[in-house]
């Protein structure tokens, strides 16, 4: 039986709080599901008290766990600012998940990241694609870039950047279809755009938008896949600027049919101290903003 109370002991009863499961407690950490229930075993036994029940959302914390949840992460805190006392320049160890619009990720993230794993060469950088199954809340992702300004939850929450978007066609389609001068016109003509039900923000709803007589004949569930059927000729599309710089496009109606969009920049209020969150949100947010310009519409 224990006798005092261990500092790993806690870390795997925090993240079980926060992941409301154990398996994806020790996925989060890189252990098995037995390792972190024997972790959290040690801190009952100790305590002599359960720490959780099942529900159905998972685990919950009971009300010793919940009375236990902020001295915790008092403790994790505290933790953290003990080893930012000592941390080096390029020290920085663990696994950081960023999750982003696939825009968004291929075309300026995939980009920018790779500079700060020359930075932090013992740093593990994942960045996948943000579909409505990677959430902040349920810890599957460590940072967030969204679309949306979340109403509640206890997040960070920073603007990164804004965009434009607009309506564009392939020079091939115009040259078989003429250039469109009306947004009525933009109805007989086919359209490009997002599969309805895998739309996991109406931010980017733009064709009904645009007018309500418009049929988008080709959908895809992804910006890139958006691009390459436009590109093709499937359609007319809108796509953010900053991926059509340098393709062969066409600018339909540029004036009148023009888009602005925010991305906001977001982790869990409980990351607030962790180092290796913080510092690539830092970073993020700072190479974002250096680029910002690139963003908008050229004009």
């Amino acid at each position: 039986m224990p006798d005092k109370l261990d500092w790993n002991d806690v870390r795997f009863f925090l993240e079980t709080a926060r992941a409301r499961q154990m398996s994806r407690a020790g996925k989060r950490m890189g252990v098995s599901h037995t390792t972190v229930a024997r972790h959290v075993e040690r801190i009952e036994t100790l305590l002599q008290t359960k720490l959780f029940e099942p529900g159905a959302d998972g685990l919950t914390p009971t009300e010793a766990g919940a009375a236990l949840m902020p001295l915790a992460e008092d403790m994790e805190a505290r933790a953290v600012t003990i080893r930012d006392l000592f941390q080096r320049p390029g020290g920085l160890a663990g696994r950081v998940r960023i999750g982003a619009p696939d825009g968004f990720g291929n075309a300026v993230l995939s980009r920018l990241l790779p500079g700060l794993c020359a930075q932090e060469p013992n740093l593990t950088v994942e960045l996948v694609p943000l579909p409505a199954t990677h959430k902040l809340s349920t810890r599957e992702v460590d940072i967030a870039v969204s679309l949306d300004r979340p109403e509640s939850g206890r997040m960070i929450m920073q603007r990164l950047a804004d965009y434009d978007l607009r309506l564009y066609a392939s020079r091939d389609f115009v040259a078989r279809h003429g250039l469109p001068q009306t947004r009525d016109a933009l109805a007989a003509l086919p359209f490009v755009g997002y599969i309805d039900e895998l739309l996991y923000t109406r931010e980017l709803d733009f064709n009904r938008k645009i007018h309500p007589g418009i049929v988008t004949r080709y959908k895809a569930a992804t910006v890139q896949a958006q691009l390459d059927a436009i590109l093709a000729g499937a359609g007319l599309g809108v796509l953010p600027c900053f991926i059509t710089r340098g393709r062969d496009l066409v600018t339909i109606l540029p004036d009148e049919i023009a888009f602005s969009r925010a991305y906001w920049l977001l982790f869990s209020e409980d990351d607030r101290e962790n180092s290796r969150v913080r510092r690539v949100a830092d970073y993020i947010r700072t190479a974002t903003q250096a680029e910002a310009a690139s963003l908008r519409h050229a004009g």
